[in-house]
C-alpha cells in the first residue's frame, strides 16, 4: 500500500492526473472541432455535470469533506 492523504492513495493521484489531462485534451479538441456541439452546451450542462463528479466523490471519500468552491 502506498501513501495516502486521507482517504486517497498517492498512486491513484498519479493514475488520475493523468487521466484527466488526457479526458482535458480530447474534449478540448472536441470543442475546438465541432461548433455544433459547443452551442448546445449549456452553463446549467456545465453546472450538472460539476454536481455530478462532486457527489460522485463525496460517495467515494465521504469523510474527505470534499466541497466545490466557487472561483
Amino acid at each position: 500500500m502506498g501513501v495516502k492523504f486521507g482517504e486517497v492513495d498517492a498512486n491513484q493521484i498519479l493514475v488520475n492526473e493523468y487521466r484527466i489531462q488526457v479526458l482535458e485534451g480530447i474534449v478540448q479538441w472536441i470543442l475546438t472541432n465541432n461548433s455544433a456541439f459547443v452551442k448546445d452546451l449549456t452553463d446549467q450542462e456545465m453546472r450538472d455535470i460539476r454536481q455530478k463528479a462532486l457527489r460522485s466523490l463525496q460517495e467515494k471519500y465521504p469523510k474527505s469533506g470534499i466541497e466545490l468552491r466557487q472561483e
